[in-house]
């Protein structure tokens, strides 16, 4: 009795694909397969998200903070364009998060 596998109740299971057809994407925790259009959706929802509530306020901020800088004369303005090459530059300026531990 003690050789009784688990995948044998695992292909009997009718909510479950048999073991051949389980792509890299099946999760055996939840039992649910999740599908690649899902995913995309998922992704298109988080990047979405992580631009209106990162990535634009963090650049107005940056663009605000560089307009101020060159207005008090601590950086020093175009002669030609004024103050527009290094707020333009400055909002275009990716940056990079780090999460502890992650690198």
């Amino acid at each position: 009795m003690a050789s009784v596998s688990t995948h044998g109740n695992q292909e009997k299971s009718p909510h479950l694909p048999p073991l051949s057809k389980q792509s890299l994407l099946f999760c055996p925790k939840s039992k649910l397969h999740i599908h690649r259009g899902e995913i995309a959706k998922i992704i298109r929802e988080c990047q979405e998200e992580s631009f209106w509530k990162r990535a634009l306020p963090f650049s107005l901020i940056s663009m605000l903070v560089t307009q101020g800088l060159v207005h008090q004369g601590y950086l020093a303005a175009n002669p030609r364009f004024g103050s527009l090459p290094k707020v333009a530059c400055t909002a275009c300026s990716p940056v990079r998060t780090v999460k502890p531990g992650v690198d």
